[in-house]
């Protein structure tokens, strides 16, 4: 069982529950309050929702290890489990049962809110995640961007169904809802970009494995200095973007919310910049990655400010 949790990569699939269990009922579901609203989506639906983002999570991850067994015996052998505790035969058979309930799930939830085109991004999401481990991780950026995409779309798949479902109970117009939308999208782009800077890191981080095996990857095309430039602009691109949102924080006096983005978003980014700069061995680039993570795990919970802040009775 151990093994399976592993290959499943079960502490990202615990995050991705918490992201979502967090956009829905600290962002999404008090902000439908305060302008009268109410979910429609039923906790239950909602539920199935998560689970079926989890399912083709883990069909990803397990697909990625099958795949990427080769360089992965080089940049990482004491983590592989493929064809050591679990045959790769059954990777493939839990990958495609993972894949059938996860699409299965949101074909009936994509029907249940009345919005059947939802249910092509339930096919595209498994396909782009084959895509990704035979062609596009080896690519120039385009595997980096994928998976930033379906980082951000772990966020806003969340408000896409509660929308559709408040469409079929209330008549409004969409400027009615257009404060909630925003700022499920700021969660979603910041999501985005930090998933895009680590993914350039591990890309550093694992340069052997990948240019023994074929891999175009940022640094391998560009060289490190080069892509060191482009990590830092990253970062800097991120902490512009957080320090507009502090701003109308403190606009708005969500004091609280400000401080705590300074001190464990803006200054981890400033050591991050710092680092990247520094960095010459694996290590420092495992390190950096490590501090990334943080970042974007700090970004998760500042959701439960603005939850506190809207059970004080604050708007955005």
């Amino acid at each position: 069982m151990l093994a399976y949790l592993k290959l499943f990569r079960w502490p990202n699939l615990v995050m991705i529950a918490i992201i979502q269990y967090l956009t829905r009922y600290a962002i999404i579901v008090p902000m439908l309050q305060q302008q009268g609203f109410y979910p429609v989506l039923s906790d239950v639906h909602f539920a199935m929702l998560v689970l079926s983002t989890l399912f083709m999570a883990a069909a990803g991850y397990t697909i990625n290890d099958y795949f990427d067994l080769r360089t992965d015996r080089i940049n990482k052998p004491h983590k592989i489990i493929l064809g050591k505790k679990i045959s790769r035969r059954t990777a493939i058979l839990y990958h495609t049962l993972l894949n059938i309930s996860g699409v299965l799930l949101g074909i009936y939830l994509s029907l249940i809110v009345g919005r059947w085109p939802l249910i092509l991004v339930f096919l595209f999401i498994p396909t782009l995640l084959w895509m990704y481990s035979i062609r596009y991780k080896k690519k120039f950026l385009s595997g980096n961007l994928l998976v930033s995409f379906l980082s951000a779309l772990t966020v806003f798949i969340v408000w896409a169904f509660e929308y559709h479902a408040l469409g079929k109970t209330y008549s409004f117009a969409p400027e009615t809802l257009a404060t909630t939308d925003l700022t499920v999208k700021v969660f979603a782009m910041f999501a985005f970009i930090t998933s895009l800077s680590r993914e350039v890191i591990k890309d550093v981080e694992d340069i052997r494995g990948d240019a023994k095996t074929g891999c175009k990857t940022i640094p391998i095309v560009s060289g490190i200095r080069k892509t060191k430039i482009f990590l830092v602009s990253l970062q800097v691109i991120i902490m512009v973007f957080v320090a507009i949102f502090q701003y109308l924080l403190l606009v708005r006096e969500f004091d609280l919310l400000f401080i705590y983005l300074f001190f464990f978003i803006q200054i981890p980014q400033i050591l991050v910049i710092n680092n990247i700069i520094r960095a010459r061995e694996k290590v420092h680039y495992s390190i950096l990655s490590g501090t990334t993570k943080w970042v974007m795990i700090s970004g998760v919970f500042s959701m439960l400010f603005i939850y506190l802040y809207f059970q004080k009775g604050y708007m955005l």
